[in-house]
């Protein structure tokens, strides 16, 4: 008796083992079926409804990011960098705009930036002045009362720094930059406008000397007397 019911107890566990062992396989075949099928599907469709067929997987295995792996993006790495003006030849310039009397300009310019768009930490670049390239930091920029705005930006060479101010309205902008090789000044009516060197601009000036006194004759009755 005993060895009859242990005969039918090993009985019952292979075919409970083999029940189960046979659902797993059926599972198993029809994933691979479904898979196939989605493969033999136009890509556009496969596109759609892999995600779906992995759905339950990818929210069990997403990793959702804690408050410190979030990335915080640092603004002074990300400031924008912009140029200022696009060269123009001084007879293109000439067209629309005259240049200074009695003062040669260096090279002319048409402005594309708009300073009241700029924040601090952004940076801007004069191109093309005699040759070179100047990029500047924004260190502040204000808005005045007439609508205009100032803006104040630097930039170092060799250890030294050098500051540049620019006045910007919606007709005109003056530009001051100082520099390792010297001082310029841009100046723009209808935002196109000219190059100078300050020293320039200062001789013109300078050779602008008042007319000698005139001395007038002196009347004969008077040396008369």
């Amino acid at each position: 008796m005993p060895k009859i019911i242990l005969i039918i107890v090993t009985l019952v566990l292979i075919w409970v083992l083999g029940y189960f062992y046979t659902q797993s396989t059926k599972k198993q075949s029809k994933y691979r079926v479904n898979v196939q099928k989605i493969d033999a599907m136009p890509s556009h469709i496969r596109k759609q409804e892999k995600p779906r067929l992995a759905m339950k997987e990818i929210q069990t295995s997403k990793h959702t990011l804690s408050p410190k792996e979030i990335p915080v993006e640092d603004s002074a790495e990300h400031a924008s960098e912009t140029l200022l003006y696009k060269s123009l030849s001084i007879e293109e310039a000439k067209l629309t705009t005259p240049a200074r009397k009695n003062v040669v300009p260096i090279g002319a310019m048409r402005i594309t930036q708009r300073m009241a768009t700029l924040h601090p930490n952004d940076t801007l670049t004069l191109s093309d002045i005699e040759g070179e390239d100047y990029t500047l930091s924004v260190q502040s920029i204000r808005q005045n009362d007439d609508g205009s705005t100032s803006t104040t930006a630097s930039y170092e060479d060799e250890g030294m720094t050098y500051t540049t101010t620019i006045t910007q309205s919606e007709k005109s902008t003056y530009i001051t930059l100082s520099t390792a090789n010297g001082l310029y000044e841009i100046e723009t009516g209808a935002d196109t406008g000219y190059i100078y060197r300050t020293d320039s601009i200062r001789k013109a000036l300078q050779s602008r000397t008042p007319n000698d006194v005139i001395i007038l004759p002196i009347p004969k009755t008077q040396i008369r007397q």
